[in-house]
C-alpha cells in the first residue's frame, strides 16, 4: 500500500507575493552610477593614450640620435643634428647644453654633433607638445638616453 502525504497550509495558498520590481529612482541612481564610471574610464584611457603618444615622441628622438651616432661611427666623419628642426618629433625644442642652468630655445641653425669616435656632445633635451612635455638626458659616451621623462598634460584633450 502507497501513502501520500498532503500538507496544507491554510493561511498561505490563498496569498500569493507581489513580484518584486525596481522603482524609477532606483534606476536612474543606478544609471548615474553607471555613467560616472563610464566617464571616469573613458578620461583614464584618453590619458594612457596621450602618454602613449609622447612616449613615441621620446623614441622617435632616441632613435633619430642613435642613427646619428652609427652614422658618424661608420662613416668616420663627425654628424651634426640640427636642433631647431625637432629631431623627428613633433612640437618645439628646447635644449640645455653642459654647463648651462635653464633650459632654453634651441637657436637657429644650433646643431648637435656627433664624434667619429663614438661620443656626442652632453645635452639634454627637452620637447613642448600639445598633449605634454617629453625630457631627455644623453649619456655623451654612449648617445643614449640616461634619463627620460614624459609629463602628460590635463584637460582631457
Amino acid at each position: 500500500m502507497t501513502r501520500t502525504a498532503i500538507t496544507l497550509n491554510a493561511g498561505r495558498a490563498s496569498q500569493r507575493l507581489a513580484p518584486r520590481a525596481f522603482t524609477l529612482l532606483e534606476v536612474i541612481v543606478a544609471m548615474s552610477i553607471g555613467l560616472i564610471v563610464l566617464g571616469v574610464s573613458v578620461l583614464s584611457i584618453s590619458g594612457v593614450q596621450d602618454d602613449n603618444r609622447l612616449r613615441r615622441v621620446a623614441t622617435d628622438i632616441e632613435g633619430t640620435v642613435r642613427e646619428a651616432l652609427f652614422e658618424a661611427v661608420s662613416s668616420q666623419r663627425a654628424v651634426r643634428l640640427a636642433l631647431d628642426g625637432g629631431l623627428g618629433g613633433e612640437g618645439s625644442v628646447m635644449v640645455r647644453r653642459f654647463g648651462e642652468k635653464k633650459f632654453r630655445e634651441a637657436r637657429q641653425g644650433e646643431f648637435w654633433e656627433f664624434s667619429p669616435t663614438g661620443i656626442c656632445e652632453p645635452i639634454e633635451v627637452r620637447v613642448q607638445h600639445e598633449l605634454g612635455e617629453v625630457e631627455l638626458a644623453f649619456d655623451p659616451l654612449t648617445g643614449m638616453a640616461k634619463r627620460r621623462g614624459i609629463i602628460v598634460k590635463g584637460g582631457g584633450q
